[in-house]
């Protein structure tokens, strides 16, 4: 074959290839998100049904008047519950005219499975200063799985210390796994790489070079590399503690029940002193129903000694119903009111079953 033609067929190639890539990433579902009457969370219409194989990441954009943090969850056609095993946290910068966030979601929580039919926002607070301008489902390529990493690696999942490995530095998050891991893997190759070069480097026809020279050489190549990425995540996990400091500042001056209602919100802080007021003085076995991200540590906390249980728990007398999303309100409207601090809040009780 003829230089003409094998360049002319490495072109044609070329070419298939980007137009069968750019059609395929030109897919996508875009969809809107409205705020139900006082919820304060943000839900994806009309119902979705996006296969999660095929549309594997997510972009928002979304409109600010604050610094946050938030939740992104979805159901599936394998589990139709709202859950944190299947959500991700995301913080949301303050922008006026909005600004774009992507999650390449199996890097980040492998329950992104089955038929997505619905998607949730959940912000922890300021739910009044932020507007949702988009989303849209897609197939991700290299630069969108760029961009999610670099957003999960700056935000509360990446900066929060999660745990360390066997060099006892904690680790960051990027692409769902700890910094450390793609480090050593740097570690392992950069060794290998420079064992390859001393060895066959061109050497000086009359001296003879000691077969034990290459791998000193890379030895101390790999070291000198290491400690350069040691520092690295050293300085990394400095950071980590610096954001957590900086995070704690906000309690500083407070009084307890001050500093309670910085850290629940003063709604739920507020519905939860009703609750200690309004149970028994006996310890109880009590359920939560709300929408609200993660509730149950709170609640267990600041209840003590009524003991937090699960809803299908027989021996569960007591629920609170705090900010109920429609499901868990149909739930709880077949249960009689125990005590009621307003619409969205309220404790309810049902029999014990023996």
């Amino acid at each position: 074959m003829n230089m003409k033609k094998r360049f002319f067929y490495i072109v044609f190639a070329l070419v298939l290839a980007i137009y069968h890539s750019s059609a395929l990433f030109a897919m996508e579902i875009n969809f809107k998100f409205q705020r139900p009457e006082n919820a304060p969370y943000f839900i994806g219409v009309p119902e979705l049904n996006i296969e999660s194989d095929e549309f594997d990441t997510l972009k928002l954009n979304i409109r600010s008047a604050t610094d946050t943090a938030a939740r992104l969850f979805w159901a599936s056609s394998l589990d139709p519950k709202m859950d944190q095993q299947k959500s991700i946290q995301f913080n949301i910068a303050r922008s006026e005219n909005g600004r774009d966030y992507c999650f390449t979601v199996p890097d980040q929580n492998p329950n992104w499975i089955g038929y997505i039919p619905q998607i949730l926002i959940y912000p922890e607070n300021n739910i009044g200063g932020i507007t949702i301008q988009s989303g849209k489902a897609l197939h991700g390529d290299l630069s969108s799985k760029i961009f999610s990493g670099w957003q999960e690696f700056w935000g509360p999942r990446g900066r929060s210390v999660i745990g360390s490995t066997i060099n006892v530095i904690p680790a960051s998050n990027l692409f769902g796994t700890p910094i450390n891991v793609y480090f050593y893997w740097l570690i392992a190759i950069f060794f290998g790489c420079s064992f390859a070069y001393f060895a066959y480097r061109p050497k000086p026809l009359k001296k003879k070079t000691p077969k034990i020279e290459p791998l000193n050489s890379a030895l101390k190549a790999a070291l000198a590399f290491s400690l350069g990425l040691w520092i690295a995540l050293a300085l990394n996990s400095d950071l980590n503690y610096f954001n957590i400091f900086k995070s704690n500042l906000k309690y500083a001056g407070h009084t307890l029940a001050e500093k309670r209602e910085i850290a629940y919100g003063s709604d739920y802080y507020a519905f939860l002193d009703f609750a200690k007021q309004k149970l028994p003085p006996q310890p109880v076995k009590f359920a939560v129903l709300s929408s609200r991200y993660a509730p149950d540590l709170q609640a267990r906390i600041f209840l003590v000694p009524h003991i937090l249980s699960d809803l299908e728990n027989k021996e569960t007398n007591y629920i609170l119903v705090f900010q109920p999303d429609p499901g868990q309100k149909i739930k709880a409207n077949n249960l009689p009111i125990y005590a009621k601090l307003n619409e969205n809040a309220y404790i309810v009780k049902k029999a014990i079953q023996k």
